[in-house]
């Protein structure tokens, strides 16, 4: 109950919502289905739950912040443990972009945009291509070396 209460007030901030926006949504779709079937399926079910997406900086992080995460089917084999990155390369307006499926310890964890979310706002955003990314980088990382600068001591 306080979880749904503070997901209130976070959607209230619109730092967050309910529902997936467009271009996440075909993020998501096109992400799952580069998975093998059976991962795709347990992956589907996850989504099927109820969950909150939290948007961080400026929405190119949403988190899924699943109620029941608990009871979850989580993802087998090379997706069961550490993190793993579909990647997908989209086309919004005349412009190319990418995301990122974020896959966490068996779970639809989150995804990753290289542009902040006003970016897809009232252009028609199509996927261009997804494929699972072996080079386990995230966009996380450089977001938050642009934000706060960098994580170096400095002597």
């Amino acid at each position: 109950m306080l979880a749904y209460l503070s997901d209130g007030l976070r959607f209230l901030f619109r730092e967050g919502s309910w529902s997936l926006k467009p271009h996440e949504e075909k993020t998501v779709i096109a992400a799952l289905a580069v998975l093998p079937d059976d991962q795709r399926t347990l992956a589907t079910k996850q989504l099927g739950q109820r969950f909150f997406v939290e948007r961080q900086s400026d929405g190119r992080i949403p988190c899924f912040r699943y109620y029941a995460e608990n009871s979850l089917s989580r993802l087998t084999g090379n997706y069961s443990t550490g993190d793993q990155f579909i990647s997908v390369k989209l086309q919004a307006g005349d412009r190319k972009t990418s995301g990122k499926l974020v896959l966490h310890d068996g779970l639809v964890f989150g995804l990753e945009f290289s542009k902040p979310s006003s970016f897809f706002r009232q252009v028609c955003v199509d996927v261009i291509s997804a494929s699972c990314d072996d080079g386990s980088f995230g966009y996380t990382a450089v977001i938050d070396r642009a934000e706060h600068g960098s994580d170096r001591n400095q002597t």
